[in-house]
């Protein structure tokens, strides 16, 4: 990991915590060694269920594979990912799709990112409705996170986990 990255994120953390407030971030997986195949090109896409995973994740609010919104200003002769052979296995000269064409694996890593949003709950004096209709002002007491990123993580890693597992069951269930 970069410490020095890290180091900044955490400082950056501490000081919105200060000012009573939050905000969200991105994490970025990279799932290596999927094999080429799976998925399917309709229904049951891999990149799909991956999509479908990380947007039931808590604060989740959006997601891309790939190069993903960098793509949009590409044309198709830079963002194709050609085959070519690399030590006698099938490769792409690059990985623009994140490892997933057509909804299947081409046995690159497969990459994705989650943005997740900042909390609701937090410390400054937000104005609201009661159940009575009248408007009112809500401040939050207790402990609550400025930021769910370092809590986000670990449930990527293992929501991609799942996916990866589920389509590999799907795999040897089919041969």
């Amino acid at each position: 990991p970069d410490t020095v990255a890290a180091g900044k994120m955490e400082a950056l953390i501490r000081s919105v915590r200060a000012d009573g407030d939050s905000i969200g971030g991105i994490v970025r997986c990279v799932a290596n060694g999927v094999p080429a195949g799976w998925g399917e090109p309709v229904f049951d896409k891999l990149e799909a269920d991956l999509a479908k995973a990380m947007l039931s994740l808590p604060a989740a609010k959006g997601f891309e594979s790939g190069l993903g919104y960098g793509s949009v200003g590409m044309r198709g002769s830079e963002h194709n990912d050609a085959f070519t052979m690399k030590n006698s296995t099938v490769q792409t000269r690059s990985n623009h799709s994140g490892g997933i064409q057509g909804g299947i694996s081409n046995g690159m890593p497969v990459t994705l990112s989650v943005v997740f949003k900042p909390t609701a709950t937090i410390f400054k004096k937000q104005e609201s409705v009661d159940s009575q209709g009248d408007e009112v002002i809500l401040q939050a007491k207790g402990r609550h996170d400025p930021c769910v990123l370092p809590r986000a993580v670990p449930m990527v890693e293992a929501s991609v986990a799942l996916v990866l597992c589920d389509h590999f069951l799907r795999q040897k269930a089919i041969r």
